[in-house]
């Protein structure tokens, strides 16, 4: 981005195309679009508390379910970490359906995603199919949250037998 013509070109060039493919536009019906889907499944889900964004840049923020299991598994995954719900939601859209989302913050229950501003509605349906695949997983057992918890309690448990097993270091 330095100041030389060959960088200038690419500056105008790329707001040609945002102009000229109407991507702010796009990127304003999408966002409602996809907003409004992904707020539908709270319906079904009840992981979400809420969706919001501007555009294209949304929000997904769950808290604790009202089912007992679920809220069992939810309460489980929160003594361990904070943070590992909303980082068990994004790890299984990549692994899943290889959808590239974020957590929104440390031990935030929020999900960002930021998808590209070409983003039409059978990407908007395909995100909005995965989410609910995976938080239909998520209420199954054994499920994503109870397999995490876990892996978690094993990796504890084995790495105290390693610590217990190491012979003592004479000086």
């Amino acid at each position: 981005f330095g100041r030389n013509n060959l960088a200038m070109a690419c500056g105008l060039a790329a707001l040609e195309v945002i102009d000229n493919e109407r991507l702010v536009e796009n990127s304003a019906k999408m966002g409602a679009l996809l907003t409004e889907k992904v707020d539908a499944l709270r319906a079904k889900h009840s992981f979400i508390k809420e969706v919001r964004g501007k555009g294209l840049m949304i929000g997904i923020e769950f808290h604790e379910p009202q089912e007992f299991k679920l809220k069992m598994a939810w309460k489980l995954l929160h003594k361990i970490d904070k943070v590992l719900f909303a980082q068990m939601i994004v790890t299984q859209m990549l692994s899943k359906h290889r959808i590239l989302t974020q957590v929104a913050g440390h031990a935030m229950d929020v999900m960002k995603i930021l998808p590209p501003l070409i983003i039409g509605e059978k990407e908007v349906d395909m995100f909005v199919n995965a989410l609910d695949d995976v938080l239909t997983e998520c209420r199954k057992f054994p499920g994503p949250m109870w397999e995490l918890g876990n892996n978690f309690v094993k990796a504890a448990l084995g790495s105290r037998r390693t610590v217990e097993a190491r012979p003592a270091v004479s000086a």
